[in-house]
Order: C-alpha cells, then structure tokens, then sequence
C-alpha cells in the first residue's frame, strides 16, 4: 500500500527498512515528547519493529498502519507515519495518528504535511468517522499540527507521561468526519 502527498511517498513498512525505523526510534531528540524513550538494543527494537509490520493491506499486529516515509525532492527517509484504529465497523470507526521525524526535516512542514496524510488516509480509506491524535502537553509544535488540521482540543490528561524524571500532560485532540469534509469543500473554494 503506497500514498504519495505533495513533497512525501509513504509505503508500508517492510521486514528490510529495520535499519530505518531503528533510525526514529533509537533517536533521543526524536523521542523526546513520545510515549516512550529512545530504545538502543537493537535486539529489543527488532521485536518492537516486527509489530508494526503489516501483512498485506491489513492492520499489524498493533492494529495500525505504519508507513515508511520519504521525500519526494531526494528519497531520503523522513520518518515514520501511522494510524491506529481504536475501533472500526461498517458505520467508521476512530483512528489516532501518530508521527515521527528525521531530524534534517524538522522545522519545514514535513510533520504537518505526515499528519495531514494520515488523517486523509483515515477517512477516505478507512471511512473512518473521526480521527485524533495526543500529544505531550510540552509539545507545542505538535499541538499547533493538529490546530492546523482543524482538530478541536478534546481534553487533557493531568500527569499521564512519564518523561525526564517527571510526569507530563497529556493534550488529546480531534476531528470529525463532516468537519473534515467541511475543511476540505472549504479549501476548494
């Protein structure tokens, strides 16, 4: 399964792009606002990896959709870009992106525009009702993304990460499928 949008190609991740999600996953900066820290044994990342790999055009094992992502301009990696079904039935469902830059992207757009893939991908491939994402309460620059996509902010979660020796909040944030809708016939205007 492949996407394009207009500066990234995502594809599924694959048995051989280990070494390219060890990349994202064993970076601490990249990290730094994540669920969870860096993971340097390559023996634990391997076992981590093999969850988010997808058998054919069904979920993985974490019930998501991992994609691999790379530029367009060069086809270097960029990152990682997912989209875990929390629940999904004839009449939708809701999904929760989630995405992870290279460091050389950072500041450019690039996560709006992984983010905005992943939500597109959710409602006009998964039919999905509503799509939301978190982020760590820290994570302005995450925060400001889902604004960007037109997600409202749901709640808080008061303490939730546990991050450089304290506990952080948690910002939930979403959209709904007519929202979406509503953004986009707006957008062509």
């Amino acid at each position: 399964m492949e996407l394009a949008t207009q500066r990234v190609n995502y594809r599924l991740f694959e048995k051989a792009d280990f070494d390219l999600f060890y990349a994202v996953f064993s970076d601490k900066e990249i990290m730094r606002y994540a669920w969870i820290d860096e993971i340097l044994s390559r023996e634990k990342m391997l076992a981590f990896f093999e969850d988010f790999l997808s058998v054919g055009h069904m979920p993985n094992k974490n019930n998501s959709y991992a994609f691999a992502a790379f530029s367009r301009g060069n086809g270097r990696f960029a990152g990682f870009a997912d989209i875990q079904l929390h629940s999904h039935n004839e009449n939708g469902g809701c999904g929760e992106i989630g995405y992870f830059l290279m460091q050389e992207f950072w500041g450019k757009g690039y996560a709006t525009e992984f983010a905005g893939a992943m939500t597109d991908f959710g409602f006009e491939s998964l039919k999905l009702h509503k799509v939301c994402a978190r982020c760590n309460a820290n994570n302005l620059k995450s925060e400001n993304i889902m604004k960007k996509l037109g997600m409202t902010k749901e709640g808080e979660l008061r303490k939730v990460r546990y991050k450089g020796g304290s506990w952080d909040d948690e910002k939930y944030y979403g959209i709904l499928r007519e929202e979406w809708l509503a953004r986009r016939q707006q957008a062509t205007l």
